[in-house]
């Protein structure tokens, strides 16, 4: 058993530092790796993992009124959203301040709302909505799905991700001509600013 871990971590190993090396030598012209402010680096996309498992486990800790909410908590770039429900004014203003102390978070977007879990079927409708605007997306010249999260609760899309104005007003019309979009919120951090 020990021997088969070993191999496991080794070939994860080989997997992860292979790839680095393809994203290092795949950089160009003279400007050193890592100083290319307008697209998020492989450590960023990890730091977002990390920060939206320590905000879930960290507001879980914190109160009991947590685990019986629906909160969904997203990081683009530092950038933290929080989408969901909660059952009272405290938890949610408590929230924000659970999530704004985890490390690399540059910003907290708070959009819980008041209210007991949204249903299993508009959480399954939220989950169709998303999968119409990422699918519209990939097909559209001119932007990047990559660079452009979409998040999905009760009916209101939020676009986030690092981009330039062309990219983000494409998001949006993307998500204004799908049906079944309540509203838009804009949580975009654009790139160059």
């Amino acid at each position: 058993m020990k021997t088969i871990s070993a191999h496991l971590t080794l070939l994860i190993m080989a997997l992860t530092f292979g790839g680095c090396s393809a994203i290092v030598s795949e950089t160009s012209g003279d400007q050193p790796v890592g100083t290319d402010q307008t697209e998020r680096s492989f450590g960023r996309l990890i730091d977002d993992q990390l920060i939206e498992v320590y905000i879930g486990a960290n507001l879980r800790k914190a109160d009991p009124g947590y685990k019986s909410a629906h909160i969904q908590v997203v990081s683009f770039n530092g950038i933290v959203l929080l989408v969901g429900q909660v059952k009272s004014e405290q938890l949610l203003a408590e929230a924000s301040k659970i999530a704004s102390q985890v490390r690399n978070v540059k910003r907290v977007h708070n959009k819980l709302t008041i209210s007991g879990p949204i249903s299993l079927p508009a959480r399954s409708n939220d989950k169709w909505l998303k999968t119409k605007i990422k699918t519209r997306m990939l097909g559209t010249k001119g932007i990047n799905t990559l660079e452009v999260k979409v998040v999905v609760e009760n009916g209101v899309v939020y676009l986030m991700g690092l981009v330039d104005k062309p990219q983000a007003d494409l998001a949006i019309e993307i998500s204004r001509k799908t049906y079944g979009v309540q509203k838009i919120v804009k949580v975009f951090e654009y790139s160059g600013e």
